[in-house]
Parts: C-alpha cells; sequence; structure tokens
C-alpha cells in the first residue's frame, strides 16, 4: 500500500494508523540513524580466526552484494514506514476542532485513552469516540 497518496482508507485502518503512529516515528528514527551509520562507516572484514573458517556453501557469498541486500531491504521498511506517517500527516490539517486536535496530538504522542481522558477532562469513551470521529474525517 502506498500511504503517501490520496488513496481512501478506511476508519479502521486510519485508526490503526494513528495507533500505530508513535511506534512508526520511533522506528523511522532507528532506522535512519543505522542506516546513516552503515553508509557513513565502512564495514570491517574478517579476520584472525574467522577468515580462516569454512565459508557457508549454497549461497551468495559476495558480502558486498549481501550487505547491499541487507540495506535495501532497510531502506524498503523505512519508505514503508515514512508512508505510513505521512498519510496522518498530510490530513491532520482537516482537525478544525480545538478538542479533537488536542486528542489527536495526545494519541500521536503516545497516550493511551486513559491518560488523554484525564488531561482533557472527558470520560474514556468519550474520547474513543472522538478519535473514531476524526479517523472518519481522515477517511475520505
Amino acid at each position: 500500500m502506498n500511504y503517501a497518496t490520496n488513496e481512501v482508507y478506511s476508519a479502521d485502518k486510519v485508526m490503526e494508523l494513528i495507533n500505530s503512529y508513535p511506534y512508526y516515528i520511533k522506528r523511522i528514527t532507528a532506522l535512519r540513524k543505522e542506516y546513516q551509520d552503515e553508509v557513513g562507516g565502512g564495514n570491517i572484514g574478517q579476520y584472525g580466526i574467522e577468515a580462516t573458517l569454512p565459508k557457508p556453501q549454497g549461497g551468495n557469498t559476495d558480502p558486498v552484494f549481501n550487505e547491499m541486500k541487507r540495506l535495501m531491504k532497510m531502506d524498503q521498511e523505512l519508505t514503508r514506514l515514512e508512508n505510513k506517517t505521512r498519510y496522518i500527516q498530510n490530513r491532520w490539517n482537516r482537525i478544525t476542532d480545538e478538542r479533537l486536535a488536542t486528542i489527536l496530538n495526545l494519541r500521536l504522542s503516545g497516550y493511551i485513552y486513559k491518560e488523554i481522558a484525564e488531561r482533557v477532562g472527558l470520560s474514556e469513551p468519550r474520547v474513543n469516540q472522538l478519535m473514531k470521529e476524526i479517523c472518519k474525517e481522515f477517511s475520505y
């Protein structure tokens, strides 16, 4: 799925994206750091006793090729997560009600419904209901 396009997703899928948003941001940050360390740094070849041990058979033994495959896979995951977060980010300006915006921002920051309810002075079921309204707004 390409989340960065103008495609429409169900309210349930939008809820899943919003609930996973804090994880996506943390994972993107970690992947970017790892990717920067890998691309910016060099790989250390085997030396000592490891260099003399037999190599595995049946697979590609080119370490540069295998490293490139790993980096490409990491890049694909990074792009996928960025697209998911971009889907939410491209739509949060649709929320014009201040209370809904506060609830959305708290949820995107990783607060659970109980904590959000305490912060905004609402019941937990009401916060859940308002989150569903937000998801409907994002799904058209």
